[in-house]
């Protein structure tokens, strides 16, 4: 017996329900903003319904789904050469609260998440997708080098490099990651200690 269109639209919705959030997340993450990420997690989700009838479940699902997001994202950023803003920070707008400690704290924890997002985005495409999928989404080695269709040592390497350039990237902002400076020590010598 042939399935009809609506019994795929609620076998879809209800392998696609769990991930929905997940998805867009990795499509913010690569993509850098929410429009872009809207566009692309729009996209690959249609692309995912489309070939629906051709998921033979040789991977899990969301390995076969993670892969066509990915794919649909690296293809966006490949084809606008991308040149993302780096002001979020600024957009994000901060409003301050009674106590100064705890305004300090939260300021400099928001700056540097934010500083985090911006060297993401300074990766190249490759080096991000796996940055997003195995550090910021948590997929095992395996299901990440599945999604993007290459070995499990390359992928292990090019997080390797990555994680690398993320952390040079990071020590270029020397005042929220200089390193051998504690956070939070700027008006403490350390001989007080």
């Amino acid at each position: 017996m042939r399935e009809t269109q609506a019994d795929k639209a609620l076998r879809f919705e209800r392998l696609v329900a769990p991930l929905e959030r997940q998805v867009y997340f990795t499509c913010l993450q690569l993509m850098g903003n929410p429009q872009d990420a809207e566009d692309c997690a729009q996209e690959g989700l249609l692309k995912a319904f489309r070939k629906l009838d051709s998921f033979r479940g040789r991977s899990s699902f969301s390995t076969w789904l993670y892969t066509l997001v990915t794919r649909t994202c690296l293809d966006a950023l490949r084809a606008r050469r991308e040149q993302l803003s780096l002001d979020e920070l600024a957009e994000a707008g901060y409003q301050v609260p009674d106590d100064k400690a705890e305004v300090y704290l939260r300021l400099e924890a928001q700056e540097r998440k934010a500083a985090l997002r911006r060297a993401i985005q300074r990766l190249p495409a490759e080096f991000r997708a796996v940055v997003v999928l195995v550090d910021l989404q948590g997929l095992p080695y395996l299901q990440s080098a599945q999604v993007l269709g290459i070995p499990e040592g390359t992928l292990k390497s090019r997080l390797s490099r990555a994680r690398a350039q993320l952390y040079k990237i990071l020590l270029e902002d020397g005042e929220l990651f200089d390193e051998g400076k504690r956070p939070n020590d700027e008006r403490r010598d350390r001989h007080e200690l």
